[in-house]
């Protein structure tokens, strides 16, 4: 058996493992069923890809998408390993040739989506392989209580079970709070597996909430700032990824769209268009992104609030795969809440509707918490320990201004608690704002809560501030709204010491407007998007880098592949800082592996001694022309 270190260095060009990986692959190859879970960009795959290549036999993938299988496929080719797919797309005749291909050792590693396992003639194969590793992908795809749930996951554990010999299961998933966790090894069957969790957090990512007065103007700000990057724009329904993409494409913009309501072959073309860095914006729904690899994704703006924190931190997890910092900006309006809702209310499962109402909560408080957006997406994730404060969100590097707001959040709450005494009831926070601002409706002359101290207690409020506020209580922990279509709020146990207290509390001015106060009138105050400056990491030299940029692109279109999976940006950027003048200097570049030397070695070192031969020449000039000796000097001196 090679070393697994070995391994990792001759084939994918790296000189150690990452976080947890040498664990996972050490687990594996002891013949220990595995749950890994790891952000996306961890490096998931070489958790089982490099095992796969220590043992004989072959290692079978369940991945859920062809799209994904298509560029794992790809990357393990260009890395000189022994790979293939076997999808629905497939004729009969090319199926035959993979199978031939497995049966006679070529493969190493052998892709199949799940629904595979529901046809007899494979299954049958797949009796017959010499299966020394099985690895379920996108693991949580099996649970209903996840955000992916696939049916044909659930015939994997039988497919496995029905084996002479049962091989190593491995399964992997960047997103599973401990409740799907356990689903997973529970469905699958894992024997005794170690699991480990390395941990949600995504270093490299920069969170920001926003709520800019118009979506569209700072979207076009935010896009033409970073133009020439690839970046994706989710919006919750077909119609805005339609306003959304014709509108930056109006604007001059390299925008294709995305959505389930697209002919398939538009579908293709423009997914193409932007994994081959033909066009750097891809506006969508959630329906793009499950497997897609793309590497060199710089930011994600989410147009509209998603539903839970599952899907956005799947969806903003797509930024910055190869490492490298990227940004992941949310632009939240109160209607996006509606919007939300409605779509949970398309359920059919009323288990599915009260846990759609759970998340979206979350994902509510998310949007509305004046603390560390970082923190508050590792906890919702189970992490524990988690500090708030960190140099990588909006919140905590902005330097919007706080404002105390201790005495309207004890109003606040003391309201809720005199119309839960009056009533015997909880209310939502529409009618808890009408009662502050002392309105007439006729419900709460009904409920008499015209009688309360607190009616008309903050009538000099704007409805939409008193909104905010409401809001900033819940996602801080001080108010929560119980779970249904139309949610009420309740007491905490945080809530009481505050009221009886000396705690202070402050929330950060929003994006747009003052906080006017008591009686206030202060106007609308557009803000310009304080974008963080981490979306495009800066080379060793970016003239030398958009140079093997270039490269890379014409090496990619040569044999129809991506252009990352001939090298990431990262390794770009590696080869910027190292500048290797031979074979053996351009092998320890990160993610340079033998193969990849063979195959690209020469091309990117004939690039970089063209740009040294022309920065000797630029740097010559310049020291000729501030030479006293020269003649540009000799003629000032005249």
């Amino acid at each position: 058996m090679k070393p697994a270190v070995e391994i990792l260095q001759e084939v994918f060009g790296f000189s150690s493992f990452r976080k947890g990986q040498s664990a996972i692959v050490d687990r594996i190859l002891k013949g220990q069923d595995v749950l890994g879970v790891m952000p996306t960009g961890a490096g998931k795959s070489l958790c089982y890809q490099i095992p796969a290549l220590a043992m004989d036999g072959v290692s079978v993938v369940v991945s859920p998408l062809i799209s994904l299988m298509k560029d794992q496929v790809d990357a393990l080719r260009q890395n000189g390993v022994g790979a293939a797919a076997l999808n629905s797309s497939m004729e009969w005749e090319e199926t035959k040739e993979i199978w031939g291909a497995v049966r006679r050792g070529q493969v190493s590693l052998l892709y199949v989506a799940p629904e595979r396992f529901e046809n007899n003639t494979f299954k049958e194969f797949f009796a017959t392989l010499d299966l020394r590793l099985f690895v379920i992908d996108e693991a949580h795809c099996v649970s209903q209580c996840g955000h992916d749930f696939r049916p044909s996951y659930l015939n994997l554990a039988g497919a496995v079970s029905l084996l002479p010999k049962r091989p190593v299961v491995a399964a992997f998933t960047a997103t599973a709070t401990p409740e799907v966790r356990d689903d997973i090894v529970r469905k699958l069957e894992l024997k005794t597996p170690f699991l480990l969790t390395t941990g949600f957090d995504r270093e490299n990512l920069f969170f920001q909430v926003e709520r800019p007065g118009g979506k569209a103007a700072f979207l076009l700000d935010y896009v033409e700032k970073f133009s020439g990057v690839s970046g994706i724009v989710y919006c919750s329904t077909r119609r805005a990824v339609e306003e959304v993409c014709d509108f930056l494409k109006r604007k001059g913009l390299g925008a294709v769209r995305y959505h389930a309501g697209l002919r398939d072959e538009e579908r293709r073309k423009n997914q193409e268009a932007f994994i081959y860095d033909r066009k750097p914006v891809m506006v969508a729904t959630n329906a793009f992104g499950m497997g897609i690899d793309k590497s060199n994704v710089r930011y994600v703006v989410h147009y509209n609030m998603p539903g839970s924190i599952d899907n956005y931190y799947q969806e903003a997890g797509r930024a910055g795969r190869d490492g490298s910092s990227a940004d992941c900006v949310l632009l939240f309006a109160p209607k996006d809440i509606v919007t939300a809702r409605f779509l949970i209310e398309q359920s059919d499962k009323t288990g599915s509707k009260q846990a759609g109402y759970r998340k979206l909560q979350s994902m509510i408080d998310y949007c509305n918490t004046g603390r560390c957006l970082r923190a508050a997406i590792l906890r919702y994730f189970g992490e524990t320990g988690v500090k708030n404060g960190c140099t990588a969100c909006g919140n905590c590097v902005s330097s919007t201004e706080r404002v105390e707001v201790t005495t309207e959040a004890k109003k606040i709450l003391s309201c809720v608690y005199r119309m839960g005494k009056r009533t015997g009831r909880c209310f939502g926070s529409a009618l808890l704002i009408d009662v502050l601002r002392g309105s007439q409706r006729d419900q709460i002359k009904v409920l008499e809560l015209d009688t309360i101290s607190t009616w008309g207690l903050m009538r000099e409020y704007p409805k939409e501030e008193l909104k905010e506020m409401v809001d900033f209580l819940v996602a801080d922990g001080f108010l929560e709204v119980a779970d249904g279509e139309y949610p009420v709020l309740k007491f905490t146990r945080k809530t009481l010491p505050f009221l009886g207290g000396e705690e202070k509390l402050s929330m950060r001015k929003r994006a747009g407007r003052v906080l006017s106060g008591p009686g206030g009138q202060a106007p609308r105050q557009e803000r310009k998007p304080e974008t963080p400056g981490r979306t495009r990491p800066e080379s060793a030299n970016e003239e030398l880098f958009q140079r093997l940029r270039a490269v890379r692109r014409g090496l990619a279109d040569a044999q129809n592949i991506p252009p990352y999976v001939v090298f990431s940006d990262a390794a770009l950027h590696g080869m910027c800082a190292a500048l290797p003048e031979n074979e053996s200097e351009f092998l320890a570049v990160p993610g340079v592996g033998q193969a990849k030397l063979e195959r690209y070695g020469a091309h990117f070192l004939q690039a970089l001694r063209d740009w040294r031969s022309g920065a000797s020449v630029k740097e010559a000039s310049a020291e000729e022309s501030a030479s006293p000796d020269s003649d540009a000097a000799d003629a000032d001196v005249i």
